[in-house]
């Protein structure tokens, strides 16, 4: 029989919501026969029974139930032997405490961790919803900010809407592209991301407008416009906030994902949002399934008999060499001899002398794909005693090409924009007293220099950007490629110094961060305690099956590291109590060509890592009370000077992408790092 409760509306009903609660099931025998079930002392069934209650001579599961002891009854209601995501304590039975660590177990971990007991993402269809209760938030005029991820296959769908008292703001799918609305103003994108990947959206809003962030890139779509509403307004009361859709039937939910919940509090503690603790879920499992991909065709690896026993043991090298097989490798449509800046002061080359010239001022060619609408492309310095500056920029698409000779200055402006993503042909010569830019060997404009013939050049000259050490007009450099630089019709030889450089491929690029091999790293964050809880989470797509991920630290016992050797993932902490570990070894290999989800989690001294849906986790020394200090962290390798106890002799340079890293739950900017070196390109990954 399924009891009635006391009262159906009662708050004690609700247990999911991550808060610690003291459940009791009363068996009264004897004269009352009753069952009565508490929560936190407050009566929520009561169940009088006319025959005695048997007693219970059999076993009793917790959190579950083994699927061959399922009852036939619950079995439609817990296809999946109704295992909770939860933790157990102080568990009694007729008044006597049970050792749980004495009692058979299957998939548990011992010691109960409360950030576990969240949920950051969300899956919606049909009519769902998640209705939140919010405090402490700017209005919509008031620097209003939101933002979180989401992974769809469908063309229309509500994924946010807010109301307060400066209107509405709502987030929705229209024909696959995502439209904002606040107040009376609009922005839709140009792409559409219905692509079943998942994408990341930040909206920021306040008296002066709207602005737009999709996949940490600004969308510049036609932004501003004023809107005729009649006809299309939902009804809802100041305060409210749905995700994945609401009540009102006629509006269309979202089928998909959303995770990472963000909304900006007026408080100075800022989270993701706990989606358990939200006021309604209408039929919404806070579990997302995996992306639908293609099924890749791999041999079947030969099962070894002697397989040796135990929990991180694995045959030696039959397992690395099937995990570094099953790598998927890039798509090899690179552009040959072309080179990939990123548009910032991290991303440049810089060659340090320039050929000599009859003219002291020598040719300079190059062909060039430009993908932004700003930004410096070339630069040479001026860096002996009366030589000129020059420098060639993007200007709103045009290609401006200034020459400073010191008292006087010239410029000369395309006609054309070029920012099309296409490769065109860039040609700066001097002719006598007159310097020409030639682009695609037809559009040419010249001018008078200068100082006429008595103007010279002199390195260095810098590609795609210069070190925030110079200022430069467009210093912030383009986003785009250079391929074929030639210098006095000669090819330019290898550039003295290159930094956030990557190779250019023909396709465009996903988000992400690019660690293209040839050794590189960057900077995230630089407020990392080691000694306090902590919570790190990774999305990567490795190419190669070893390398450093991770890193914090710069003495032996002040550091973390994140490892892949052979397709084994490896964190390994010491916050100077003494160095603790955890390992896991998934099934798949990461280098598969997708992505997977890394998280390391350390909560007093339990290190846990979690791969995907799986996971370990260790127990170290008593940590500390000293918190230590702020450490910055590193992904893909570490400066030079910076050591790594414990690194495996001959692991390779990390190669692959990186397109989200969270610390302490706060999201990264992989497209803006605190600091770059070597070749790891910010503004997108390749394909595979």
């Amino acid at each position: 029989m399924e009891l009635e409760p006391k009262e159906s509306s009662s708050e004690f009903l609700m247990i999911s919501d991550a808060d610690p609660k003291a459940l009791e099931i009363i068996i009264l025998r004897s004269a009352s026969n009753r069952i009565v079930v508490r929560n936190n002392r407050v009566g929520l069934y009561t169940q009088q029974f006319n025959e005695s209650i048997p007693p219970f001579s059999s076993n009793y599961y917790l959190g579950g139930v083994p699927e061959h002891m399922m009852p036939e009854k619950l079995k439609t209601l817990f296809p999946n032997q109704g295992s909770v995501k939860g933790c157990f304590r102080n568990v009694k039975a007729q008044n006597s405490h049970i050792d749980l660590k004495r009692m058979e177990s299957s998939g548990l971990s011992f010691g109960c961790d409360s950030d576990l007991l969240v949920a950051r993402e969300a899956h919606f269809s049909s009519q769902s919803y998640l209705g939140l209760a919010l405090t402490n938030i700017p209005s919509l005029r008031s620097n209003f900010y939101s933002s979180f991820g989401f992974r769809t296959e469908q063309k229309e769908g509500l994924m946010f809407y807010h109301h307060d008292q400066d209107g509405v703001c709502q987030v929705f799918l229209n024909g696959g592209h995502v439209v904002v609305r606040a107040g009376n103003s609009e922005i839709k994108t140009q792409k559409t991301y219905n692509d079943d990947n998942s994408h990341y959206i930040a909206i920021y809003n306040n008296i002066n407008g709207m602005r737009l962030y999709m996949d940490d890139v600004l969308e510049k779509a036609n932004e501003g416009i004023r809107l005729n509403t009649r006809g299309r307004s939902v009804t809802t009361t100041e305060g409210s906030t749905f995700l994945g859709g609401m009540p009102d039937q006629s509006v269309t939910s979202l089928t998909g994902c959303i995770s990472n919940v963000f909304i900006k509090s007026e408080k100075s503690s800022q989270m993701v949002l706990n989606l358990l603790k939200v006021k309604e879920n209408v039929n919404v499992p806070l579990n997302c399934p995996a992306a639908k991909k293609p099924q890749q065709i791999v041999a079947a690896q030969p099962k070894h008999s002697n397989k040796p026993k135990g929990k991180h043991k694995k045959p030696s090298g039959s397992r690395s060499r099937n995990t570094r097989e099953s790598c998927q490798g890039e798509m090899s449509d690179q552009e040959a001899g072309a080179t990939h800046f990123s548009g910032s002061t991290h991303s440049y080359q810089r060659y340090d002398s320039l050929p000599s010239s009859p003219s002291s001022m020598p040719h300079i060619s190059m062909a060039v794909r430009i993908n932004s609408s700003d930004g410096l492309v070339l630069y040479a310095a001026g860096g002996q005693r009366g030589a000129a500056v020059m420098s060639l920029s993007v200007s709103d698409g045009h290609l401006l090409l200034l020459l400073d000779g010191g008292k006087r200055k010239v410029s000369l402006r395309s006609r054309k924009k070029y920012n099309d993503n296409q490769w065109h042909t860039v040609f700066i010569k001097r002719e006598g007293e007159k310097i020409s830019l030639i682009v695609d060997g037809i559009s040419a404009q010249s001018k008078r220099m200068p100082g006429g013939d008595r103007t010279r050049l002199a390195g260095p000259l810098y590609i795609g950007g210069v070190p925030p050490s110079l200022t430069a007009p467009g210093s912030g450099g383009f986003v785009g490629c250079v391929r074929d630089l030639t210098l006095n019709q000669a090819r330019a030889e290898s550039p003295a110094h290159s930094q956030g450089t990557v190779p250019c491929f023909q396709s465009p690029l996903q988000p992400g961060a690019y660690f293209s091999g040839q050794g590189g790293h960057m900077a995230i964050d630089e407020s990392l305690v080691l000694g306090r809880d902590l919570e790190i989470k990774l999305e990567v797509r490795p190419v190669l099956d070893s390398g450093l991920l991770l890193h914090a630290g710069t003495s032996p016992d002040q550091r973390l590291s994140l490892v892949l050797r052979r397709g084994e993932v490896t964190v390994s902490l010491n916050s100077g109590k003494g160095e603790f570990s955890t390992s896991f070894t998934p099934e798949e290999p990461l280098c598969n060509g997708r992505w997977h989800t890394i998280a390391v989690v350390k909560k007093n001294n339990v290190l846990q890592l979690h791969v995907d849906a799986a996971s370990e986790h260790s127990v170290g020394p008593k940590q500390s009370r000293s918190a230590g200090s702020k450490e910055t962290v590193y992904l893909g390798g570490v400066p030079d000077g910076v050591t790594v106890p414990g690194l495996p002799a001959g692991l390779p340079v990390f190669h692959g992408c990186i397109r989200q890293a969270m610390i302490n739950r706060r999201p990264a900017m992989l497209s803006k790092p605190l600091a770059v070196h070597g070749a790891v390109g910010t503004q997108g990954c390749p394909h595979m």
